[in-house]
């Protein structure tokens, strides 16, 4: 009788391994859902860089226009009177100018 009670009353500190199993399939789910939340606003963050970058640009082209009586050919044109320094494309493109008005090659 007291084998069945010591038994009954054991030490039961720990997790089971299933229990275990399901918190590491429940972090494998949550993981799964991240990544691709993550990527979407990685992408996002770097299109809003390029264009706010973008409209800086076109801010700078039309100061030099005012100035000048001409478009800026490049962004190179713009430094170090109207922009402290040539911008880097987030997005590895490269920022060209049209007529004064400037855009990203990526977007």
């Amino acid at each position: 009788m007291q084998k069945l009670m010591k038994r009954l009353h054991r030490n039961e500190k720990g997790f089971t391994l299933v229990e275990l199993m399901v918190v590491v399939v429940i972090i494998g789910i949550l993981v799964a859902i991240a990544i691709p939340v993550y990527n979407n606003v990685q992408a996002n963050a770097q299109q809003n860089a390029c264009d706010a970058t973008v409209r800086t640009l076109n801010g700078a082209s039309s100061m030099f226009y005012a100035a000048t009586g001409a478009f800026p050919a490049n962004v190179a044109a713009l430094v170090p009177d109207y922009i402290l320094e040539t911008p880097a494309c987030p997005t590895t493109g490269a920022y060209t100018a049209t007529a004064g008005v400037f855009s990203c090659s990526v977007h």
